[in-house]
């Protein structure tokens, strides 16, 4: 079961990620005056961040071929996560046919160009050998690039490699070390991950109410589809084993761990 949750832990990499565009993108829906400010900074000054602004835009309101054009754009001026987001629509078939050839080369060029949340994309091709040649070591190796980096993302996946041993030598040890990393940037998958560790005793002590506080935010926060029933049978394995008291603690600690990671996030 654990190497399964692995892979489908590993093929959220490959999902969209905003980034900061996505509130300049927000502001800009709500707000005329700085809409036709980004527009003339992208056509007039030919400013590839509101390129990219334009074209995370144009991707919430599902004009696709406008999102591809504008990231095309900005990535032909050297915008490193504008090339992510043109992998991330190959990958996906998202308004392109799929092509993983496409989407590992775009992903490439967006990590020779500094993109940190290229690096987890590009991984899970090499992981599953979609559109490259099939490689553990070099997914290991471009998810430890970023984890040096501090990249959250990287943290969780390269800890979900450790716990399962796919690809690696099995350490739980390093595995928990990783999520405690990327849940202290508020990452909320690895929230999932290290709330499993404590509920399975997986290399810790089991801890129900801490595992329970863990996932519980984890969910609270977001995490990807794929997660949803893990999290959900985890947290019903942790209630069966907590009384009414425990569960009311755990429940604080889940708010006070939401609470810490949406500060966390708009500093």
């Amino acid at each position: 079961m654990r190497i399964t949750r692995t892979i489908g832990a590993l093929w959220v990499a490959l999902a969209v990620h905003w980034a900061q565009a996505a509130d300049f993108a927000s502001l800009a829906r709500g707000a005329d005056v700085v809409n036709q400010q980004l527009y003339a900074a992208a056509t007039q000054r030919a400013n590839p961040s509101a390129m990219y602004a334009l074209g995370v835009e144009c991707e919430e309101e599902s004009n696709l071929a406008a999102a591809f054009r504008w990231f095309k754009l900005a990535a032909a001026l050297g915008h490193a996560e504008s090339m992510k987001r043109i992998g991330d629509m190959y990958a996906a078939g998202h308004g392109l046919p799929q092509d993983y050839v496409a989407a590992s080369a775009w992903y490439g060029r967006a990590v020779r160009r500094g993109s940190i949340d290229a690096v987890s994309s590009l991984a899970a091709l090499y992981f599953y050998g979609f559109g490259v040649p099939q490689s553990y070591p070099r997914a290991v190796e471009l998810l430890s690039s970023a984890v040096r980096r501090g990249d959250a993302q990287a943290q969780e996946k390269l800890g979900t490699l450790y716990e399962s041993g796919v690809g690696l030598t099995r350490s739980p040890r390093r595995a928990r070390n990783l999520y405690e990393r990327s849940v202290a940037q508020g990452y909320a998958p690895a929230m999932v991950d290290l709330g499993l560790l404590y509920i399975e005793a997986i290399g810790v002590p089991r801890d129900d109410v801490h595992g329970y506080a863990l996932i519980s935010a984890g969910v609270a926060i977001g995490i990807p589809d794929p997660m949803t029933k893990l999290a959900s049978d985890e947290i019903s394995v942790a209630s069966d084993r907590l009384d009414q008291g425990q569960i009311a603690d755990a429940q604080r600690l889940a708010r006070t761990l939401v609470s810490t990671a949406s500060e966390g996030n708009t500093r």
